[in-house]
């Protein structure tokens, strides 16, 4: 048994290492070794135990998704829980919260094209026995993403001296073949620090292709590489989502104010009633109303029309959560994803 304060010790040296792994989730261990002045050794298998109990993850996913939406789920009494499961299964659904307020369930979808996201929603949840009600807002820009969120576990010089994800070489391809693609994403989905020798055993080309394939990849915004960590295991265990309603002169101001507000995960603007969604993370309950106070005085005229705290995550880029955030797998459809 450890003492509270081992505890702690053991708690702060993990954020140091998650922080690190979000600034560069494929950075070797000897690298990140000299960064956190910590055995090489001693870091791989540090990661080894934060991913064997599910408190953090690498994901390895693409970037451009066509259509996206977020959906506000209200279920058959005492179903949110079923359908939350079921809905897990389908490889559109990105996330998916236990929420309070006027809805059972947020989800994120994102699809290949309108026409599946508008199928999945009319057909597929006004299908659904154990839905009443869904509401779709489409987004039509994205303009904060969770992967770009950081703990701030390290300090500025710490953080600076962690590598950045290495340039494509002079000699590599410009295009990734997209059978080659598909390899690749299926591999660094499940995890993201798979090593190229191993994805190109699997494609029959060499780790040189591999390695250059996902630097080129990286470079142009195809392939995005994040980690990811429990909610309840940060500083800031409390998540809420704001559906807020905002001048259309404060739009294009949206982009560098939020970005600075160290609270907000992801923030999009969206095609109906609010043209402003937000989730953010925050250290206290009483903070989702100081939050509300401070967007309200950063974004002149801004309204927020409703809120909802996360109650119980359930679904997140495909990871199966406990009531804690902890990942505890795969959902089925995402086991194997292009």
């Amino acid at each position: 048994m450890t003492s509270p304060n081992q505890d702690s010790l053991r708690r702060d040296a993990d954020l140091r290492l998650i922080h690190a792994l979000q600034l560069e989730p494929r950075a070797s261990w000897t690298e990140l070794g000299r960064v956190l002045s910590t055995d090489p050794v001693a870091l791989a298998r540090r990661w080894a135990r934060i991913t064997e109990e599910g408190l953090a993850w690498i994901s390895g996913q693409r970037r451009h998704f066509p259509a996206v939406a977020v959906v506000e789920i209200e279920c058959t009494q005492g179903k949110a829980a079923e359908t939350a499961f079921l809905l897990a299964d389908e490889e559109i659904v990105r996330t998916i919260d236990h929420t309070s307020g006027g809805r059972d369930l947020v989800a994120v979808i994102a699809a290949p094209d309108l026409e599946s996201l508008s199928a999945f929603v009319i057909d597929r949840l006004g299908d659904q026995r154990l839905i009443v009600r869904a509401r779709m807002h489409l987004v039509t820009e994205i303009l904060v993403e969770g992967s770009v969120w950081r703990l701030n576990a390290l300090s500025d010089e710490e953080a600076r001296r962690v590598p950045a994800a290495k340039a494509p070489r002079p000699r590599a391809a410009r295009q990734v073949p997209s059978d080659l693609q598909d390899v690749i994403v299926r591999a660094l989905y499940r995890d993201g620090r798979t090593p190229a020798g191993d994805i190109a055993a699997k494609a029959g080309v060499s780790t040189q292709r591999v390695a250059d394939a996902i630097a080129t990849m990286r470079h142009s915004g195809d392939l995005v590489i994040r980690a990811d960590v429990a909610r309840s295991y940060t500083g800031w265990p409390i998540n809420a989502w704001y559906f807020v309603q905002v001048p259309a002169s404060s739009i294009d101001r949206l982009r560098s104010t939020l970005s600075r507000l160290a609270e907000v995960r992801l923030a999009v603007t969206t095609a109906s009633r609010y043209n402003l969604l937000m989730t953010l993370w925050v250290r206290d309950l009483a903070d989702v109303n100081r939050f509300e106070a401070l967007l309200e005085k950063v974004l002149a005229g801004a309204r927020i029309a409703d809120r909802a705290v996360v109650i119980r995550p359930a679904v997140h880029s495909g990871r199966l959560l406990d009531a804690r955030g902890f990942v505890t797998g795969l959902s089925k459809l995402h086991d194997d994803p292009v």
